[in-house]
C-alpha cells in the first residue's frame, strides 16, 4: 500500500480555527490575523466573551505546540456598574503541557498568541531563564517589566471595542519590534534576528529530518541549540515532536476516518507505535482515544 502526504499544515491550521469558532462559539470565540511585520512572531489574536446565561462556567482543554501567549483579562460589567477606566490583568503564559482552563460567566479575554521564539524577540522574555527559576506556568506580566505594558493597560481600559483594543495592542508591538531592531542594530547583531523564526517553516515540516535541518544552518549545531532553547524554552527535537502531535491532533479532529497508520505516517512519526508513544506524551491520551472523542462529537455535535 502506497501511503501519500495529502494536506499541508497550513491548510490544517485555518481549517482548525474554523472548527474552533464552531465548537467555542458559546465562547464568544473570534480570531484575528496579525499585521503583516508581526506574522513572524504573533499567530494570532483571540477574542473570548462569555455570555452570562450559560448554566455554568466552561472548562476547555488546551495542549502545548511550543508557542506562548498574553492574556488580558477585562473586568466584568454589573447591572450597576460599567467599570470603565478599570484596567484589565494580564498574564504570561508559557507552560508547554496539557492543562484546562475554566472560563467563567461573562468573561472577556483578548489573547495574543506568539509562535515559538515570538515572545522573545518583542517581548525579551527569555523562557529559558523563566523555566529555570520557577515552575508557575502563568506569569503576572506587570512584573515582568515590559516596555509601555502599563501605558497599553489604562488605553485598554478606555475602550470596550474589541477592534480598538486589536489596534491598540498591535501598536504597542509594534514598537517593541522597532526597539528590539534598533538595540539589535547597536550591537551589530542584525544578521542573527530572526534566525530561529526562519528555520521555523522548515523545522516544523513533519516529514522534516534534523539532521538536514541542522545541515542548513549558519550556525553550528551546537551554537544553535543554545540559541533556539534561549528564545523558545525548548530544543528544536522536543519542538518538532510537538508539532508532529499537533498536526496529528488536526488530522483525527477533520478527519477521523483516517487510519492510525496513515496519521502516523503523515505526521512523520516511524511507524504507529511511535505515534501512540508521543501522543500519550503531550495529550495524556491515546491517539484512538482523541480520535474516538472526535467521531462522537461529529455524530453527536452537541458533545463536546
Amino acid at each position: 500500500m502506497v501511503l501519500v502526504l495529502r494536506y499541508t499544515a497550513d491548510l490544517l491550521e485555518m481549517r482548525s480555527f474554523k472548527r474552533f469558532e464552531t465548537e467555542l462559539a458559546h465562547l464568544g470565540f473570534t480570531h484575528f490575523k496579525p499585521l503583516a511585520p508581526l506574522r513572524p512572531w504573533v499567530q494570532r489574536y483571540f477574542h473570548l466573551r462569555v455570555a452570562t446565561d450559560l448554566p455554568q462556567s466552561i472548562e476547555q482543554t488546551f495542549y502545548p505546540d511550543g508557542g506562548t501567549s498574553l492574556h488580558f483579562y477585562f473586568p466584568t460589567p454589573t447591572l450597576t456598574q460599567t467599570l470603565s477606566g478599570e484596567e484589565p490583568q494580564v498574564l504570561f503564559h508559557c507552560g508547554q503541557s496539557r492543562h484546562s482552563h475554566a472560563f467563567l460567566l461573562g468573561i472577556e479575554l483578548l489573547i495574543v498568541r506568539f509562535h515559538p521564539g515570538g515572545a522573545f524577540h518583542l517581548l525579551g522574555i527569555e523562557l529559558q531563564d523563566i523555566k529555570s527559576t520557577t515552575s508557575v506556568t502563568a506569569i503576572d506580566a506587570t512584573q515582568l517589566q515590559l516596555t509601555g505594558l502599563d501605558q497599553l493597560l489604562s488605553q485598554l481600559a478606555q475602550t470596550n471595542q474589541p477592534a480598538r483594543r486589536i489596534a491598540l495592542l498591535e501598536h504597542w508591538l509594534l514598537q517593541l519590534n522597532q526597539r528590539q531592531f534598533t538595540a539589535a542594530l547597536s550591537r551589530h547583531e542584525c544578521a542573527r534576528i530572526g534566525l530561529v523564526q526562519a528555520s521555523l517553516p522548515k523545522l516544523i515540516q513533519t516529514q522534516a529530518s534534523l539532521e538536514d535541518f541542522y545541515g542548513q544552518l549558519p550556525l553550528s549545531r551546537r551554537q544553535f541549540e543554545r540559541r533556539f532553547k534561549q528564545e523558545t524554552g525548548l530544543s528544536p527535537a522536543q519542538l518538532l515532536q510537538l508539532n508532529r502531535v499537533k498536526v496529528a491532533r488536526n488530522l483525527l479532529s477533520q478527519s477521523p476516518n483516517l487510519s492510525l497508520v496513515q496519521v502516523a505516517f503523515d505526521c512523520g512519526f516511524y511507524d504507529q507505535a511511535h505515534l501512540h508513544q508521543h501522543f500519550v506524551r503531550v495529550t495524556q491520551q491515546t491517539p484512538g482515544q482523541y480520535k474516538k472523542r472526535k467521531m462522537s462529537q461529529i455524530s453527536n455535535p452537541t458533545s463536546r
